[in-house]
């Protein structure tokens, strides 16, 4: 097909647990292991959390609502065009990529606490108004970003489930099931120690509050997982 490999941008990163990787030679080209990694604008940390990705989204995000401070002061310019501006243009790239994200509580505070700020930049509320985050949920009547990235990883989990079980995005998410699910991947396999880290289908265990495998037999029928999805999003909120 006339393709070539572009060895400056191919890297090999060892995510999760483990000794980090050494250098690969493949055709007198050598491959450079890294600690992280930006694949189609995402950041991939070698320890597999999702802060310094979320950490660039927020910050990024704050940038472009400095720039539209102009426009949240726009007196012309109605509310609900200032939401459907800041859901466009801010709030969008702070959920780029969420679906795939591994969150801890600390993360999602800080992605609700950036989000309730600029809700209140949007109204005009200082901080020495006093009003409550129920009031500004009231007035704008927004979702919280974290329903949000819940809902987002529940569709990609279902979309995993319903491929083909030759894919290989199939086959990653089994593999970890079956890992979650203490049936080892291979014969020699063990458990590293420690408590084991919380992963990315867990979420979807707290949020939908069933297992991964009665989530995964679940999410066959579309009408029922949107159901649960349905229900997992009202609870959360």
């Amino acid at each position: 097909m006339g393709l070539h490999t572009n060895w400056h941008k191919t890297k090999i990163q060892n995510i999760g647990t483990g000794d980090a990787p050494r250098t690969v030679h493949i055709d007198n080209q050598a491959v450079e292991p890294v600690s992280r990694f930006t694949y189609l604008g995402s950041d991939i940390d070698f320890d597999g959390y999702s802060y310094p990705e979320i950490h660039k989204r927020l910050g990024i995000a704050g940038s472009i609502m400095a720039q539209l401070d102009n426009v949240w002061r726009q007196q012309r310019l109605s509310f609900s065009t200032k939401l459907r501006i800041y859901t466009s243009l801010v709030q969008s790239v702070v959920l780029y990529g969420s679906e795939t994200w591994t969150m801890r509580k600390v993360d999602s505070d800080r992605i609700q606490s950036f989000h309730m700020q600029a809700l209140r930049r949007i109204l005009g509320i200082r901080w020495y108004d006093k009003v409550s985050n129920a009031v500004v949920n009231e007035r704008t009547k927004l979702p919280d970003m974290p329903s949000l990235i819940a809902d987002r990883r529940h569709s990609l989990f279902g979309h995993i489930c319903r491929l083909p079980e030759n894919t290989p995005a199939w086959q990653a998410l089994q593999l970890s099931i079956d890992a979650h699910t203490s049936t080892p991947p291979a014969a020699d396999w063990k458990r590293p120690p420690g408590r084991p880290r919380k992963n990315w289908q867990q979420q979807v265990e707290e949020d939908i509050g069933l297992s991964v495998g009665a989530v995964r037999i679940a999410s066959q029928d579309r009408s029922m997982w949107r159901t649960l999805r349905s229900s997992a999003g009202q609870a959360q909120q």
